[in-house]
């Protein structure tokens, strides 16, 4: 193990005050490591539950051998706080499927190790790779929406986490993408996941040139466009599923000052070669496929929202 056995929390052995001080000076001109140090120092209220969490985070991450060289050093000497955010996901999402989902996992810190994920879920019969991406986003400094009308639905933002995650992976394994959204202030739901993964609806109406005017009612249709739609051969048949993770979006459900929220919802791959049950994640918001009526189903609608509890 990386960090000692003494007494001291896990935490207090990563967050010297050594480390602390430099995390502040650093913070003097990045509004995200400002937050990351109030968070740290802990004299923040309103961070106080996800500094909680976090240091229960680094407890479990080292239970399970998962604090390697590479992955204290950017905990301790991040260069902005999406570099922090990105290796805290790495050690969050794990803890959150163990927590909420009760599922048995495992670190792997060999960085050698190609298209073996950041962490994999151990069952019985199965092993299911997981790589966790965390867009940098349009928000790395915590700023908020820089404009007061926002024309897009982000999926620019997903497709370099989601390729990135892709490339990294292997075929013949289940292979699960875990694409963090905490940067992207405006990603705050399913939405830009379905477009960018199985299509959009697009509208449809007849035209008459003789009358110049549309003829009939103006239709909706769904057009398979989506990243996982455009299907050829050995065109990401080797991803199983995606999920989107968020740990900063107030839920609107019942918590204490002990419990952290958690955004969640899983998005199902038609063509997976490999394919994950459902049923991993039960009762949870899921976008499946259903091959007889080639069409995807979306089930447990605004079922998304999880606590940790301390």
């Amino acid at each position: 193990m990386i960090l000692g056995e003494d007494n001291l929390s896990v935490f207090h052995q990563i967050y010297t005050p050594e480390v602390l001080s430099s995390i502040a000076s650093k913070s003097n001109s990045d509004e995200g490591l400002k937050v990351l140090h109030r968070m740290l120092i802990g004299n923040n209220d309103q961070l106080k539950i996800s500094r909680i969490h976090f240091d229960k985070c680094l407890q479990f991450a080292k239970q399970h051998n998962g604090i390697d060289a590479d992955r204290l050093a950017r905990l301790r000497e991040p260069q902005n706080y999406s570099v922090w955010k990105s290796v805290h996901n790495e050690l969050l999402v794990p803890y959150f499927f163990t927590k909420v989902f009760n599922l048995k996992i495992k670190f792997i810190i060999d960085a050698k190790a190609q298209g073996l994920g950041d962490f994999q879920i151990i069952r019985p019969k199965e092993v299911i790779i997981v790589e966790v991406k965390t867009p940098k986003g349009d928000d790395p400094d915590l700023q908020g929406p820089k404009n007061t009308v926002h024309a897009g639905l982000d999926e620019g933002l997903l497709r370099p986490a989601f390729l990135d995650g892709a490339r990294q992976l292997k075929r013949g394994n289940k292979n699960m993408i875990v694409i963090c959204t905490q940067l992207c202030a405006w990603i705050r739901d399913w939405r830009p996941f379905e477009k960018l993964f199985y299509g959009q609806d697009i509208i449809t109406a007849n035209f008459d040139p003789n009358r110049g005017g549309i003829i009939g009612s103006p239709m909706t249709k769904f057009v398979p466009d989506g990243e996982l739609n455009k299907h050829r051969k050995k065109r990401f048949t080797r991803i199983s599923t995606i999920t989107s993770f968020r740990d900063d979006h107030y839920l609107g459900v019942p918590f204490t000052e002990q419990a952290q929220q958690i955004q969640f919802t899983v998005f199902h791959n038609y063509h997976a070669l490999r394919p994950i049950s459902p049923n991993l994640f039960s009762d949870v918001e899921q976008f499946i496929p259903d091959k007889k009526k080639g069409s995807i189903e979306h089930i447990n609608e605004k079922k998304n929202a999880f606590l940790i509890k301390g």
